[in-house]
């Protein structure tokens, strides 16, 4: 019990210390500007104690790219079994935008890292994009005709699309839901774009 209770303690603990850099880091800062003892304070534990989780401040950042990965693998997995390809590319993009609304610090972190200072946290997120990417491309309906590896070439450029307008969808004010809406929509329509352009293309080739 004692292990059990030590173990949820520690796994709190660790969360409290992502938050807190998410949450000075905020709209502007990015995680090469944030010191440990920072982070530590903002999570209230002493610096000492951050060691017990994280070896430096690059192990925070790369959690924090895998706890995003793994959440949204979830929620895209999840909406993609919801049915037709039209409709469960709409709930997808629904789930993904309501998931960016309640966690801006989160995306906004992902938004900067991506082209940020730190080598390792790009190559995380790349390879994040690319477990998504890889997903997609299993249960994308396209024609057994079209090799996987071209199907996968289109689902990479979906989600970069995503990740690209969320970063578009956070600039809006939180309270401009026509605006948000519009994002919505223009994403749908940018996405299927992508998708029939590489049905038609292979079709092309072909003849």
């Amino acid at each position: 019990m004692k292990l059990n209770q030590r173990y949820l303690q520690k796994l709190k603990t660790r969360s409290t210390l992502i938050q807190s850099a998410l949450k000075l880091m905020g709209e502007v800062k990015g995680l090469g500007e944030l010191s440990l003892r920072e982070v530590a304070g903002e999570a209230g534990i002493v610096p000492a104690a951050f060691y017990r989780h994280f070896k430096n401040m690059e192990e925070l950042g790369l959690a924090v790219v895998d706890e995003l990965g793994q959440k949204l693998r979830t929620i895209l997995r999840e909406a993609r079994k919801s049915g037709a390809y039209r409709a469960a590319l709409k709930e997808s993009l629904d789930l993904y935008f309501d998931y960016v609304n309640k966690n801006r610090l989160l995306f906004r972190f992902i938004s900067r890292e991506r082209t940020g200072g730190n080598r390792r946290i790009r190559h995380a997120i790349r390879n994040e994009m690319a477990f998504i990417a890889s997903e997609l491309a299993a249960d994308m309906r396209m024609p057994k005709s079209i090799p996987f590896s071209e199907i996968e070439f289109v689902a990479e450029m979906i989600v970069a699309n995503a990740f690209h307008m969320a970063g578009e969808y956070l600039d809006v004010d939180l309270n401009d839901n026509r605006e948000h809406r519009r994002i919505e929509i223009k994403t749908v329509k940018q996405l299927r774009l992508i998708f029939v352009g590489g049905i038609r293309a292979r079709r092309r080739r072909k003849k």
